[in-house]
């Protein structure tokens, strides 16, 4: 096999550009990934705002350029986050001609030997003078989801942050220059880091810097068809998959069975053409159906291209004895996906024909396998808030709960379509929030891990779990980019992914669901669910933190007597005008759901909470809100009178989580008939879904 370093070296060089003020300040380096785009850091572009400065190609033409997209989270001054260090720029001059890098499809970490490249200012007298760059690393090692550690075999110059750096092994971009060689405590050093290009995934709703200049309704998907029709007309010879053929990275060495990288170039040609994926999860369904459901994957994982699916392929493709065939099947669904989508057909049909005459290399045994693959049965039929899934027309209403008389009466509720969704039926996020004990006030770490009925991966996909933690207030704030990124990858058009919020008994007060999902927003558009709280647009429940890890009869057994158990009673707890006894909690029937009028902050709304969980109750209603300083009143009757119907009214408990969502969207468009629910929580804690084990111990500092 012979030595493919050079050419992919001369390749990379000429996609490799420096980025500069339009007074000749060198800033920092990029890669051309499509026809008039760059990729580089979002830092080394940051001052610029939406102000013109210069790209400088690799034949030394110099091109104005603007930054026209970024990703939230960056920072006026200061380090910018991994996960937010990534921008698009535009070359402002029209057919500009120039080579583009070849970008990763893959999602998983890089091979071990990567080469960096970049330019620099020659400095000593000569700082108008960049000069070109590029040296081998090692991989150190991954630094969370968005960036990887870069060894200290070569010490990277200041000047070729936002240069690409390629995996020696795939012949393929697979991050861009972050920081460089730095020297730490100890006198150690490393070798820098880079962020990952999976990063580009997240420019599905990125924030616009230049809206004269944009890529359409979803950037990425516009950005990877530009990439892939470039390198599908110029690639032809001399170019990228004849260098990755000869990688050890690309698969088994050519022939009728493999998967090479001129199939993939073909391949993408194709896909290239087509409409982006109907929602987010749609690749991922898909790629079940191509392993057999045999393998699960990660609900995390943001697959927004079809592209995106290809390359998960690969670290599983060897459960076929024939390394083509799971290529194939994927590629026959795909086109089997969008035939019925308006203006689909003809590509469709080009790619299934493309499929066909590629089946033709492997022998009669891969006809069934390829041909007979079917789209996997979605689900069908959506929940009505009054009858379940399919119902037509309200549910009677119950005169089991007594109700306080309606002061509205004349004023039309609000009617909310609820969703076809609840806990369990898909996958949902885990926000755990962790009291730091050594702090002198109130403060949180936190954890992020996604529960996927379909994956038993629930390992923690983002945290901040050092220090002295966060204050409550400034929790909203610094979770909006994670939730986000999470809510972005897992939402359905039909589905919005669930919201499971893990606390102490002492903190379940805590309005999680009042939270904005955006820092921009000021004044609640009405018109733009985007920006409602949290609560309004998707389910949000509490879960015990206490239960973390660990099995409880008395829980596992109610939980199951009151899933099945319809219609549900209130047990107000406690009883009005006597003293609450444990007994009268733990001898409670499955149908009867605790109702607390009284708040976690309240010494006895506490003591009641506690004693519920510990008689192994999973679901109980309470009041989040102030109690009445001299006891119940009618405001209390009132809470409990209407979350007693509540109860009534649920087909079963797991209807609870939506109820509530649709109470809260009725809040939110100011139906007064819902306003009694504001001060509303659910605890929720479903014993047939435990909470992962606590990842650790956490030491004082």
């Amino acid at each position: 096999m012979p030595d493919q370093t050079p050419r992919l070296d001369r390749l990379t060089r000429a996609a490799t550009a420096a980025i500069g003020a339009e007074d000749g300040t060198h800033w920092g380096s990029a890669c051309l990934v499509a026809p008039g785009w760059a990729l580089t850091a979002a830092h080394v572009v940051r001052t610029a705002g939406p102000d013109p400065y210069r790209v400088t190609l690799w034949n030394g033409r110099t091109v104005p350029a603007r930054t026209a997209y970024r990703l939230t989270g960056v920072p006026e001054r200061g380090p910018v986050p991994a996960e937010s260090d990534i921008a698009l720029v535009r070359l402002l001059e029209e057919d500009v001609e120039h080579s583009c890098v070849w970008l990763s499809d893959r999602g998983d970490p890089p091979s071990r030997e990567v080469r960096a490249y970049g330019w620099y200012s020659a400095g000593a007298g000569r700082a108008e003078e960049v000069l070109e760059w590029n040296g081998v690393c090692t991989v150190a090692g991954n630094d969370g989801p968005y960036s990887f550690r870069l060894g200290p075999q070569t010490e990277i110059p200041k000047g070729a942050s936002g240069g690409p750096v390629v995996d020696l092994s795939l012949g393929a971009l697979v991050g861009l220059t972050k920081a460089s060689r730095r020297s730490s405590e100890g006198d150690i050093k490393d070798g820098g880091r880079a962020v990952r290009t999976t990063l580009l995934r997240e420019f599905v709703s990125p924030v616009v810097v230049d809206p004269d200049h944009v890529l359409g309704p979803d950037p990425y998907h516009a950005l990877i068809c530009a990439h892939d029709r470039w390198h599908a007309e110029r690639d032809l010879r001399e170019g990228w998959p004849e260098v990755q053929g000869d990688l050890p990275g690309n698969g088994l060495p050519d022939s009728p069975a493999s998967w090479s990288p001129g199939d993939r170039l073909e391949l993408f040609e194709l896909l290239a053409a087509l409409p982006a994926p109907e929602d987010p999860t749609l690749v991922r369904t898909l790629l079940r159906e191509v392993f057999h459901d045999r393998v699960k994957f990660p609900a995390a994982t943001s697959l927004r291209h079809w592209r995106d699916g290809h390359g998960e392929i690969h670290q599983h493709r060897m459960q076929f004895l024939i390394e083509a065939l799971p290529y194939l099947r994927y590629a026959k669904l795909v086109a089997l996906a969008v035939e019925t989508t308006a203006g689909a057909a003809p590509v469709a049909t080009e790619l299934a024909r493309w499929v066909r005459h590629r089946k033709r290399r492997l022998g009669l045994e891969s006809d069934v396998s390829v041909d007979g693959i079917a789209l996997p049965q979605r689900a069908e039929g959506a929940f009505n808030l009054f009858g379940g899934r399919d119902s037509t027309g309200p549910r009677p209403a119950s005169t089991t709960a007594p109700v306080p008389p309606d002061p509205l009466e004349g004023v039309e509720p609000l009617q909310v379509t609820a969703l076809d969704a609840r806990p369990g039926d898909g996958p949902s996020v885990l926000l755990e929030l962790e009291p730091v004990l050594w702090s002198a006030s109130v403060s949180f770490h936190w954890r992020l891990r996604v529960l996927d009925p379909e994956h038993d991966d629930d390992a923690v996909v983002d945290a901040e779990d050092t220090g002295d933690g966060i204050p409550p207030d400034e929790l909203p704030l610094r979770l909006q980019r994670p939730l986000a990124r999470l809510f972005l990858q897992l939402d359905t058009p039909e589905r919005h992914t669930p919201l499971e919020v893990v606390l102490p008994p002492e903190h379940f007060d805590l309005a999680v669901h009042h939270w904005l999902p955006r820092a921009a927003v000021t004044d609640l558009d009405f018109s733009d669910p985007s920006c409602w709280p949290l609560g309004v647009r998707r389910q949000v429940v509490v879960r015990d933190a206490s239960r973390r890890g660990r099995g409880d009869t008395q829980w596992e057994m109610r939980w199951k007597d009151t899933a099945a158990a319809a219609p549900l009673r209130a047990l107000p707890t406690p009883p009005p005008g006597r003293v609450l006894r444990r007994a009268g909690l733990t001898g409670a029937e499955p149908d009867q759901v605790p109702v607390v009028c009284r708040p976690a902050t309240d010494a006895t709304g506490r003591e009641v909470l506690r004693m519920a969980l510990e008689s192994g109750h999973g679901i109980f209603l309470w009041n989040a809100g102030a109690h009445p300083p001299d006891g119940c009143d009618e405001r209390c009757r009132s809470f409990s009178g209407h979350a007693a119907q509540l109860l009534a009214d649920a087909g079963s408990a797991a209807e609870l989580p939506e109820r509530l969502r649709v109470l809260r969207e009725r809040i939110h468009r100011r139906d007064p008939h819902a306003y009694w629910a504001k001060p509303l929580a659910l605890m929720y804690d479903d014993a047939d879904r435990p909470l992962p084990s606590p990842t650790g111990i956490l030491d004082a500092p």
